[in-house]
């Protein structure tokens, strides 16, 4: 079995360089890669995750993709649950309803080819919303209907801290949470953690299992270099390749013809929006 995980897309309703970019990684998947599965690990949007018209749009973009796609949200989509979310954006239930209610819901399992897909809502875990406990309930039934196959996690934020010393909850998920999301976890054959968020990519090792950050297809991390770690920046997607033993492989692929829209930053991403037209809150 073969899946293709995509991130950071940052669409807008207005189109773009993001959206252009997307174009060509949908012809790239549906003629090139050909996998079983997709895996979108969220920031579907650019910046506005109050906005109907940007979600119905990368919805309908989104439905070109051939194979069956799954989705969790990022901070861009439904907002960050801590005190200084980028933007100014907080998860709100209302937000979290608006996502849902186009791309499904933020957490779900999924069987393919004798693994189970694993998906989590990073953005919801310490928001102290009616979602996040839902999301807890809902996870103490993972290890029943995982049923003992290998599984690959994905979330937006990384599971596990990219730098040294307590979690930082821009970059990847509090510590609390991720202890009690790991032993929810703890009965369940967890092969990989994949993430997006960091836009670049990387890959290592927790236990027995990989950590893997997917690239954006919109933008780069040169200005969160010293935090995110060492990785690939440029733009592409990840390929993983699943075998029936439960080995996986793990494959950057490069996708001809995309465009660099610059380095993820509050003001480059001001630029670039406001170059479609989009205007930044907060």
């Amino acid at each position: 079995m073969r899946i293709v995980q995509i991130s950071d897309t940052h669409l807008s309703h207005l189109g773009g360089i993001t959206t252009s970019n997307l174009r060509r990684l949908i012809a790239f998947i549906n003629d090139e890669l050909r996998p079983d599965v997709v895996v979108h690990t969220g920031d579907m949007l650019i910046l506005d995750p109050d906005s109907a018209a940007d979600r119905a749009a990368a919805r309908a973009l989104c439905d070109t993709i051939r194979p069956p796609l799954y989705v969790v949200p990022g901070n861009h989509d439904v907002g960050e649950p801590h005190d200084r979310p980028w933007g100014g954006l907080h998860t709100t239930s209302e937000r979290v309803a608006g996502f849902a209610s186009v791309f499904g819901p933020g957490y779900w399992l999924e069987p393919a080819g004798g693994y189970a897909l694993i998906g989590l809502s990073s953005e919801i875990l310490s928001s102290g919303l009616p979602e996040e406990q839902a999301q807890w309930d809902w996870l103490a039934t993972v290890p029943a209907l995982a049923g003992g196959r290998p599984a690959l996690v994905f979330t937006h934020k990384p599971v596990f801290p990219v730098e040294p010393g307590p979690a930082n909850p821009a970059l990847s998920v509090p510590d609390a949470e991720r202890e009690r999301l790991l032993g929810a976890l703890g009965e369940v054959d967890v092969r990989v953690f994949a993430n997006g968020h960091l836009h670049q990519f990387a890959i290592g090792r927790h236990g027995d299992a990989l950590t893997v950050t997917a690239p954006s297809t919109a933008f780069v991390t040169r200005t969160l270099e010293d935090l995110a770690g060492p990785g690939l920046r440029q733009l592409g997607v990840v390929e993983y390749q699943c075998a029936d033993d439960g080995t996986v492989g793990v494959f950057f692929r490069s996708v001809p013809g995309l465009t660099e829209s610059g380095s993820l930053s509050v003001e480059q991403v001001r630029v670039t929006a406001e170059q479609i037209g989009v205007a930044l809150t907060g």
